[in-house]
């Protein structure tokens, strides 16, 4: 593998990609507009990398244990030590377009978001506390961008719904690796549940979050929370019948985006 693209893949291009566009799409429905919108683009794009990379670093001595010849350190393409670098550089970056674009205040909340996914990366990932900075990274990023764009708190319910989705993303992310992850003796907050009560709990918290969309969204049009019960239900059916162990995740990711279309629309027409 090229060292170039080891570095590409070591940015996790598909997490890091529907991160990067469902938070710039909903800058853009916020009132986000040219360069402006172009700078939180860039912010989260790059801190992103910096996330991606330094998971990657950190990783790499399980992963060369575990033999995950997919991960670019195991396959010699590049060294831990050239990841944090990047990952280093990329989250300096990353802090200084937050502050230029969305000021001090709305600018700190990314640069927070971004601190709690690299407390991921370095200590909870294999804890029981590992959903912890995921709740507090996604619910982060509406302040983020209602403070940096007019100095103005974000709405409660927006902020649970991020956080919420945020923590289901996270196990439903886990559930397909928990038998390799237990194999190589790894501890976390999924593991410690086991498949099934964490299977559970993933769709409970989707459930949740997405009542508290629901319920918002239909202050705009009954049509938005009667789409959320269609695409829940039809995910949920889905992944109670299909043999895959991927189903759960590929099930949440559809709602999910769904889900974040909903959201622009609501935020849209409010």
């Amino acid at each position: 593998m090229p060292k170039f693209m080891g570095f590409i893949k070591a940015t996790h291009a598909a997490p890091t990609a529907a991160v990067t566009i469902v938070i710039t799409l909903l800058a853009w429905s916020l009132g986000w507009r040219e360069w402006s919108l172009v700078g939180v683009f860039l912010a989260v794009l790059i801190g992103q990398f910096s996330v991606g990379w330094s998971n990657d670093a950190f990783d790499a001595p399980f992963d060369l244990r575990s033999g995950r010849v997919d991960k670019p350190t195991v396959s010699a393409a590049i060294s831990a030590k050239h990841l944090w670098i990047a990952a280093g550089f990329a989250l300096s970056i990353s802090c200084v377009l937050s502050w230029s674009v969305a000021g001090v205040i709305g600018g700190s909340w990314h640069v927070f978001s971004l601190a709690m996914a690299w407390l991921y990366n370095t200590l909870l990932s294999r804890t029981w506390w590992s959903w912890l900075p995921y709740a507090l990274a996604f619910g982060a990023v509406p302040a983020f961008l209602t403070y940096g764009l007019d100095g103005q708190a974000p709405q409660l319910w927006l902020t649970l719904s991020f956080a919420i989705v945020g923590v289901s993303a996270h196990i439903a992310n886990a559930l397909p690796d928990i038998d390799s992850d237990e194999a190589a003796g790894v501890q976390g907050f999924v593991i410690s549940l086991g498949l099934v009560r964490a299977t559970r709990l993933c769709w409970l918290l989707l459930i949740t979050g997405t009542a508290v969309l629901a319920v918002e969204s239909a202050q705009s049009s009954f049509w938005f929370p009667a789409a959320l019960v269609l695409i829940i239900t039809g995910a949920g059916t889905y992944a109670r019948f299909s043999r895959k162990r991927t189903a759960t995740f590929n099930a949440i990711m559809v709602c999910v985006v769904i889900e974040v279309i909903v959201l622009l629309s609501s935020v849209a027409s409010q």
